[in-house]
């Protein structure tokens, strides 16, 4: 791949990817991104089991053991009436291990990787249009030279220039969600080493969660459905100051401080089956609408869509085909590896709005091994279904 030249456009973690593993593979890279490094990106900052593994697929193993890092090897969980959910993160999720990184160190690290690989990073830069023909694509950036290359992969995020600009249809906003977070100092919590989430009756539809940073930090957040919240006149950022004031939360934020403002950001999920490649381009990430539903996570997709382009890429090199079609591995690697996991977790977002039936979930995982165990896969977004013996349990249980 010596002669292909990739623009990706986006420096995040699918774009960041993608450029390590197409580098790699002896691509000619150009990897171009609006801002600077450092820089902030609204996000949980939760990194799964399987981020970690990606990210030593990636070279970068050693990142969620460095200072950098907060490990997490549990999850807590908060039901409306109250039930409490205690869980280790199982061994066969990739070891059992996670971590917190804020998306301001984790990008560096991932596009600085990319760089050592070989790609070409292009900071500052705005793509603002996209020209495809039969001999490459042109890319049209403010203040700078047009950038000719062979392929271009959109990892711009949502919303995306690039999706835009190759005809795609913007994401429904009514499908997706929003979601705010805050950092705060000072912190002591009593789960330091746990991903906790509350779904409290006072912030239902919403639901919050709090994850440990490093020297006493943390990430406090929540997220609600688009729909709902257009439905409803709340104002996510006050909903989030009543969160840290519940009285099974505040104790958590006793004597911390908030540091900077509180940030908001759209997830999009509704359309991640449709448009993602087309004639000498493909999307990445959350440009894809790679977003689990019910978690809102998506670093871990990200990361493997950038793994899963590189694929495809070479096998559209050897085949000589930059079509759509020549493209296609791209939509078979990603459909066979997110597809059930997305729409089981569409459905589970029904069940997680319901108090009664949360609660029930909680009092049954308390007591019932597979019920637990599922629902353990479920939080860290590695379930792809429900067996029988679950929805049995959970409906014999109250």
């Amino acid at each position: 791949m010596t002669s292909l030249h990739v623009a990706i456009v986006g420096a995040g973690p699918a774009g960041s990817s993608a450029a390590t593993f197409l580098a790699q593979q002896g691509a000619r890279v150009t990897l171009l991104e609006r801002n600077r490094f450092p820089r902030d990106k609204i996000c949980g900052d939760g990194c799964t089991p399987r981020t970690l593994w990606m990210l030593e697929r990636l070279g970068l193993g050693d990142l969620p053991t460095s200072p950098d890092s907060a490990p997490v090897d549990s999850v807590y969980a908060l039901s409306p009436g109250g039930v409490v959910l205690e869980e280790t993160i199982p061994s066969r999720l990739f070891g059992g291990k996670a971590s917190v990184i804020a998306r301001q160190v984790l990008d560096e690290r991932l596009v600085r990787r990319a760089v050592q690989a070989g790609a070409e990073l292009r900071e500052g830069v705005l793509v603002e249009g996209i020209e495809r023909d039969a001999h490459g694509v042109l890319l049209r950036c403010r203040d700078g030279e047009p950038l000719r290359a062979d392929l271009v992969l959109g990892c711009d995020g949502s919303p995306s220039v690039v999706r835009r600009a190759l005809g795609a249809p913007d994401f429904p906003r009514h499908e997706g969600a929003f979601a705010v977070r805050a950092y705060y100092e000072n912190v002591r919590l009593s789960h330091p080493r746990s991903f906790a989430f509350f779904w409290e009756q006072e912030l239902l539809p919403a639901y919050g969660w709090i994850f440990p940073l490093p020297d006493g930090r943390a990430n406090v957040g929540l997220g609600m459905r688009a729909d709902q919240l257009d439905a409803s006149a709340v104002k996510l950022p006050a909903l989030l100051e009543k969160f840290c004031t519940l009285p099974r939360v505040a104790p958590e934020l006793a004597g911390a401080r908030r540091v900077g403002k509180v940030k908001g950001h759209h997830l999009p999920y509704g359309s991640f089956s449709q448009h993602t490649q087309f004639d000498r381009a493909l999307l990445l990430g959350d440009a894809a609408g790679f977003v689990n539903p019910l978690t809102g996570e998506g670093i871990e997709f990200a990361l493997e869509s950038g793994a899963f382009a590189a694929e495809a890429v070479a096998e559209a090199v050897a085949a000589g085909d930059f079509s759509a079609r020549g493209l296609g591995g791209y939509a078979r690697r990603w459909e066979t590896r997110f597809r059930t996991a997305f729409r089981l977790n569409r459905r589970l977002m029904w069940a997680f709005e319901r108090p009664w039936l949360l609660d029930r979930v909680f009092r049954t995982a308390n007591r019932s091994t597979t019920v637990r165990n599922e629902l353990s896969d479920i939080l860290a977004g590695e379930a792809t279904h429900i067996s029988w013996r679950f929805v049995a349990e959970v409906a014999r249980g109250g």
